[in-house]
């Protein structure tokens, strides 16, 4: 695994709330992208406990890590992850500033990465 900076930011909202799924550092968030959506391109996650060969670190601090493949980790690059509990749509968003183009329901984009 090879670790990189802080690629990304997490609300402390989130943070709570990844907590509470029980990710933490040994039971890590993994992240991922891959083609599909009405933009082009959806967002994956996922608790995961096992690491492959080449993926990195994209946010780590005293509670919890979040790691991605290689293929994936320059989608991430400024990413930003909020949860909310509005009465509308409740749940995690990814706020990614390099998105051109996203759908309603914020699940899929197309980046200028």
């Amino acid at each position: 695994m090879t670790d990189t900076k802080n690629a990304i930011e997490i609300t402390e909202t989130a943070l709570e709330q990844l907590i509470a799924l029980d990710v933490g550092r040994e039971q890590f968030l993994r992240l991922w992208v891959e083609p599909g959506g009405c933009s082009g391109l959806s967002y994956g996650a996922g608790i995961d406990v096992e690491e492959a060969e080449g993926d990195l670190t994209i946010y780590e601090d005293d509670r919890i890590r979040v790691i991605a493949d290689p293929q994936s980790s320059p989608y991430f690059d400024g990413l930003k992850i909020d949860y909310t509990d509005d009465l509308v749509q409740s749940g995690f968003r990814f706020i990614n500033p390099n998105a051109t183009e996203s759908c309603g329901c914020g699940s899929s984009f197309q980046c200028s990465c």
